[in-house]
């Protein structure tokens, strides 16, 4: 795997260049949008101005055209509309091929809400969802992919008047994985993270309730400090949860600094990694050509590809090839 210094020398020498033109336009962008604003505080204040001095009922009728014509400002000159698609081409695209050039990149497409519930990390039904960058290749012998994904859901309440009100509640957001699996195996484990520490027997079952999975009562104390793990059999759940897999998943963690959610389902692994910020996406008001910046796209892009080698997916065990 690709290291810093190397991914710096990659910066300088192929990406700068591309970064300083794709700033050019970021700028221009962004000067063309505070001409925006300008023009609407400008529409909207002459026109409460005539309304409060000259008697003028058109304080709405301005706000109304201010609306108006700055959204045919934006549109029409404010937004570069290729601006999006070229920075994930020439930078995202370019660093997925910087990490391995046996990875592949679509930036519009995502894993889809299928796979999401086949992996049984989260019981609650999905009502939006919507995902894109999406990576997928080989390492060794290790099939897999990821993508960014957001899956929401949504609750209605009604009050004493009879007014109906819809929220929207993020159910995941970040990144999520799939991967063959170095075991085979039917049924389910599912590892979700810890809310209660130490203890708390009742209250894991509690959550549980929803599953077929069953809690499983694991040895290692300092693993079922930080998660919660259900299966539909338990002795499939420990062989599948080796110890040295458990160690591995504690330093994943603390090498993510999020909260991360796996299960292994039918030969495969799922794992989502809870982010709050949108991932490989272009900064507006910062420096494109800032290396801090750049450097969390790779960061964060090597971060799901180390999965592979992390969690040790390339050792085969026993029927698995």
């Amino acid at each position: 795997m690709k290291n810093i210094q190397e991914f710096e020398h990659f910066y300088n020498t192929s990406l700068k260049t591309d970064l300083a033109n794709l700033d050019l336009r970021r700028k221009r962008i962004v000067n063309r949008f505070l001409i925006m604003v300008v023009i609407f505080i400008c529409i909207v204040a002459v026109s409460i101005l005539m309304q409060m001095y000259l008697n003028i009922n058109i304080a709405v009728i301005g706000i109304a055209i201010a609306v108006v014509v700055a959204l045919l400002i934006f549109f029409f000159w404010v937004k570069d509309k290729l601006f999006y698609n070229d920075f994930k081409s020439q930078v995202i695209n370019r660093i997925v091929y910087f990490i391995s050039p046996d990875l592949q990149y679509n930036s519009s497409d995502a894993i889809n809400i299928t796979e999401f519930i086949t992996s049984r990390l989260f019981m609650t039904h999905v009502d939006r969802y919507k995902g894109d960058d999406l990576v997928f290749g080989k390492i060794e012998k290790t099939a897999f992919r990821f993508s960014e994904i957001k899956a929401e859901y949504k609750t209605t309440t009604t009050d004493s008047k009879g007014n109906t009100r819809t929220t929207w509640h993020i159910l995941f957001k970040g990144l999520f994985f799939i991967a063959d699996f170095n075991k085979d195996f039917q049924g389910s484990t599912v590892v979700l993270p810890n809310s209660f520490g130490k203890g708390f027997g009742f209250l894991k079952k509690l959550m549980g309730v929803t599953r077929r999975e069953k809690l499983v009562m694991l040895e290692d104390v300092n693993f079922t400090k930080e998660f919660n793990v259900y299966g539909d059999d338990q002795i499939q759940s420990r062989y599948i949860l080796s110890t040295s897999l458990m160690e591995r998943i504690l330093e994943y963690k603390n090498k993510t600094k999020n909260n991360i959610y796996l299960s292994f389902v039918d030969s495969k692994m799922y794992l989502g990694i809870a982010y709050s910020k949108d991932l490989f996406e272009p900064s507006y008001l910062k420096s494109l050509t800032n290396f801090d910046l750049v450097k969390t796209y790779y960061e964060d892009m090597i971060l799901a590809v180390s999965i592979v080698e992390d969690l040790n997916l390339n050792l085969r065990v026993w029927t698995k090839e």
